[in-house]
Protein backbone atom coordinates (compact mmCIF):
# COMPACT_ATOMS: atom_id res chain seq x y z
CA UNK A 1 0.00 0.00 0.00
CA UNK A 2 1.58 3.37 -1.32
CA UNK A 3 2.42 6.10 2.00
CA UNK A 4 0.29 8.69 2.88
CA UNK A 5 2.02 12.12 2.26
CA UNK A 6 0.99 15.94 2.57
CA UNK A 7 1.35 15.81 -1.79
CA UNK A 8 -1.53 12.86 -1.64
CA UNK A 9 -4.79 13.25 -2.59
CA UNK A 10 -7.36 11.14 -0.53
CA UNK A 11 -11.35 10.76 -1.00
CA UNK A 12 -13.62 8.65 0.93
CA UNK A 13 -14.14 5.30 -0.53
CA UNK A 14 -17.57 5.33 -2.61
CA UNK A 15 -20.54 3.00 -1.19
CA UNK A 16 -19.54 3.07 2.42
CA UNK A 17 -22.25 3.31 5.06
CA UNK A 18 -22.44 6.06 7.41
CA UNK A 19 -24.64 7.75 9.27
CA UNK A 20 -24.44 10.96 11.73
CA UNK A 21 -25.71 10.77 15.12
CA UNK A 22 -25.48 13.90 17.31
CA UNK A 23 -22.52 15.56 15.36
CA UNK A 24 -20.42 12.47 15.49
CA UNK A 25 -20.15 10.06 12.57
CA UNK A 26 -20.60 6.44 12.60
CA UNK A 27 -19.12 4.06 9.32
CA UNK A 28 -19.03 0.59 8.24
CA UNK A 29 -16.92 -1.20 6.35
CA UNK A 30 -19.27 -4.44 5.27
CA UNK A 31 -16.35 -5.76 3.57
CA UNK A 32 -14.66 -6.78 7.11
CA UNK A 33 -17.82 -6.22 8.90
CA UNK A 34 -16.40 -3.34 11.13
CA UNK A 35 -17.85 -0.36 12.02
CA UNK A 36 -16.15 3.08 13.62
CA UNK A 37 -17.30 5.70 15.58
CA UNK A 38 -15.52 9.30 14.77
CA UNK A 39 -15.78 11.91 17.30
CA UNK A 40 -16.60 15.55 16.68
CA UNK A 41 -13.17 16.51 14.72
CA UNK A 42 -12.85 12.98 12.44
CA UNK A 43 -16.29 13.81 11.67
CA UNK A 44 -15.40 17.02 10.27
CA UNK A 45 -12.35 15.45 8.10
CA UNK A 46 -14.62 12.46 7.13
CA UNK A 47 -17.10 15.23 5.52
CA UNK A 48 -13.76 16.81 3.88
CA UNK A 49 -12.96 13.94 2.10
CA UNK A 50 -16.25 13.35 0.10
CA UNK A 51 -14.27 14.70 -2.60
CA UNK A 52 -10.54 14.07 -3.80
CA UNK A 53 -8.70 16.53 -1.27
CA UNK A 54 -5.00 16.89 -1.05
CA UNK A 55 -3.13 16.11 2.17
CA UNK A 56 -1.51 19.87 2.41
CA UNK A 57 -4.26 21.52 1.24
CA UNK A 58 -6.56 19.32 4.30
CA UNK A 59 -4.12 20.57 7.08
CA UNK A 60 -3.99 23.88 6.06
CA UNK A 61 -7.64 24.44 6.29
CA UNK A 62 -7.71 22.49 9.80
CA UNK A 63 -5.08 24.37 11.02
CA UNK A 64 -7.22 27.93 10.20
CA UNK A 65 -10.43 25.87 10.98
CA UNK A 66 -8.97 24.95 14.45
CA UNK A 67 -6.27 27.52 15.13
CA UNK A 68 -3.85 24.87 15.38
CA UNK A 69 -0.17 24.29 14.93
CA UNK A 70 0.12 23.17 11.12
CA UNK A 71 2.76 20.92 11.78
CA UNK A 72 1.40 19.15 14.77
CA UNK A 73 -1.74 18.91 12.42
CA UNK A 74 -0.03 17.62 9.89
CA UNK A 75 1.74 14.59 11.46
CA UNK A 76 -1.96 13.58 13.24
CA UNK A 77 -4.06 13.70 10.14
CA UNK A 78 -1.19 12.11 7.92
CA UNK A 79 -1.68 9.09 11.05
CA UNK A 80 -5.41 8.90 10.76
CA UNK A 81 -5.19 9.03 7.40
CA UNK A 82 -3.46 6.03 7.38
CA UNK A 83 -5.11 4.12 9.79
CA UNK A 84 -8.40 5.19 7.66
CA UNK A 85 -6.82 3.33 4.45
CA UNK A 86 -5.79 0.30 6.10
CA UNK A 87 -9.31 0.01 7.36
CA UNK A 88 -10.47 0.00 3.80
CA UNK A 89 -12.42 3.91 4.25
CA UNK A 90 -10.47 6.05 2.10
CA UNK A 91 -8.56 5.46 -1.36
CA UNK A 92 -5.17 7.67 -2.51
CA UNK A 93 -5.74 9.03 -6.02
CA UNK A 94 -2.88 9.84 -8.20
Amino acid sequence: MPPISLNSRVRRKTGLLSVEMNGDIVTLNEVLGEYYSLNDVASDIWKRLEEPVKVADLVTALAEDYDGDPAEIGTDVLDWLGILHEKGLIAIEG
